[in-house]
């Protein structure tokens, strides 16, 4: 997913998001998210080296959005996002089936994505409900960046 730009349609197929990845300097690897009409809504960051994977979200209008891993358990991941306007988002998933729910702080389930098992390309189902799009399309890249990674 990192090397690669991406589209995200929605429930119509349509066009709802695009998102490209670029290197900025030799330090960060980041990934634009623009809307339908081609608008940037995002952009992801993350530095090169990093003992805790950590990536920032930068929303224009709507300020800086933390993602980060807040555990290292083998299967059940752990993430915070952090400067929402809802505050901070959990994210929790499982490994072994690439499903992921995103919380808000009152429990109420924000945001989900599940990995698609068949197809010729990595693809998600993601649904949103209450919170920008662009924070649980971040939280999902984010974490599938990390994974790819292993």
């Amino acid at each position: 997913a990192s090397s690669q730009s991406f589209d995200v349609s929605d429930a119509t197929g349509a066009h709802a998001y695009g998102v490209k990845f670029h290197i900025e300097g030799i330090t960060k690897a980041a990934w634009t998210f623009t809307d339908a009409a081609g608008q940037q809504v995002g952009k992801l960051t993350r530095a090169c080296v990093q003992v805790h994977p950590t990536f920032t979200l930068d929303r224009p209008c709507r300020g800086e959005v933390t993602i980060a891993k807040a555990n290292f358990m083998p299967v059940q991941e752990t993430w915070r996002v952090q400067g929402t306007e809802l505050g901070d988002l959990d994210v929790n998933g499982n490994l072994v089936d690439h499903e992921y729910a995103v919380t808000a702080p009152d429990g109420s389930t924000v945001g989900q994505a599940s990995r698609a098992w068949v197809t010729i390309r990595d693809a998600y189902g993601i649904t949103v409900d209450g919170v920008a799009p662009v924070v649980v399309l971040g939280a999902a890249l984010a974490i599938d960046v990390i994974e790819h990674t292993k």
